[in-house]
């Protein structure tokens, strides 16, 4: 008897939880796919900033900032479709506004690879390219968008190269709308910008000693990597202690013997976990005369096929000569986006799951 009376409340359980559950069934639809945008559009870009490392380097007055930004490449109009050029805009705007904020810097450098379809674009095309990339990257509207704290490095995809011919025109037409100045100078640092896509670099107005000056050069195509004649010339002529280099979309640092033209230690820089995104960080102190080091910046673009995305931060400190290189990674939009497809389809099997059981005839047993 005490079976039969439990077996008849449990029923009794279950058949008014059914009948509450279709009863709410869209509202708990709507929460399900509410939470999960929330999630991916907004919270996860929270969550990966909260854990990005602490930027320090002691006396403010000797320390510079510079946030390094490579291989956006967004999405050009020819092999892409709205949806994905709208996606991917969206991710680079939510990632760089964060990093933006967090770093504060003194300087952003791009570096290269602006558009992935720039060298192909017609004067109308690459208009409408350059009116989403500054609407992105907050930047002026107005052309040249290079700045005093804003600089500008070509790449393969913007002026042709690899394995495209470089056109006169397409270097004066990116030097028209993003033209940076080759060397900048500023308070015991000096940057100098190469482009071995032309085997171009700036006159060395200023052959200092380095031991008085950080010298960091910048080049889209790494430079170390693969030792020629371009990467002798430039490290020879403006002996600068630091490379930074893009182009390869994944994060490397390497040290080369000068004399020897050869790489005499090669670290991958990357993360194994989430709670590993809080020591993305390597200090390199001042180099001997014979070496230099070159860190490959991975690409921010969650459209170039790694799985480490994220943007570079410079700390230079000129009291001690020294540069902390930091990375900020990101989250893998790929990874958000296969997330809307399962809740989606659990969506999809609940909502059939109520039609199927809201006509059913159910049975309410009363126990007196």
């Amino acid at each position: 008897m005490f079976h039969l009376f439990y077996l008849t409340r449990l029923k009794t359980v279950f058949e008014l939880t059914k009948h509450k559950l279709n009863e709410y069934i869209y509202y708990y639809l709507v929460l399900l796919l509410a939470s999960t945008t929330i999630y991916n559009e907004w919270l996860v870009y929270s969550l990966y900033a909260s854990k990005w490392p602490t930027l320090y380097c002691g006396n403010e007055k000797f320390c510079k900032t510079v946030l390094l930004v490579a291989d956006p490449q967004i999405l050009g109009e020819e092999r892409t479709n709205v949806i994905a050029r709208w996606d991917s805009d969206r991710y680079l705007f939510n990632t760089y506004g964060r990093a933006l904020q967090h770093v504060n810097p003194d300087n952003v450098i791009f570096m290269g690879d602006l558009i992935d379809e720039g060298s192909l674009a017609d004067q109308k095309t690459f208009e409408r390219y350059l009116h989403r990339f500054s609407k992105i990257f907050f930047l002026k509207n107005t052309i040249p968008l290079a700045s005093k704290n804003v600089i500008f490095i070509p790449g393969d995809n913007d002026i042709g190269g690899d394995e495209e011919i470089v056109i006169r025109e397409k270097v004066d037409r990116f030097n028209l709308y993003f033209g940076s100045p080759g060397v900048i100078e500023n308070e015991k640092i000096e940057f100098v910008m190469v482009n071995q896509l032309i085997d171009s670099m700036p006159t060395n107005i200023n052959p200092t000693n380095r031991t008085n000056t950080v010298k960091i050069m910048f080049s889209h195509i790494p430079l170390t990597t693969r030792w020629t004649k371009f990467t002798d010339k430039v490290v020879n002529e403006f002996k600068s202690e630091f490379i930074f280099s893009a182009h390869d979309h994944s994060s490397f640092s390497f040290i080369s013997d000068i004399k020897k033209r050869k790489q005499t230690y090669v670290q991958r820089l990357g993360h194994n976990s989430f709670d590993e995104m809080s020591r993305a960080q390597w200090r390199f102190g001042q180099q001997s005369p014979n070496s230099v080091s070159e860190i490959i910046v991975p690409t921010c673009s969650y459209r170039m096929g790694s799985n480490n995305i994220g943007y570079g931060v410079l700390t230079i400190d000129t009291f001690r000569h020294s540069v902390t290189y930091t990375i900020l990674w990101l989250p893998s939009r790929f990874s958000c986006l296969y997330v809307y497809l399962y809740v989606l389809m659990l969506c999809i099997i609940l909502y059939f799951l109520h039609l199927i059981t809201r006509n059913s005839k159910t049975i309410i047993y009363r126990v007196m």
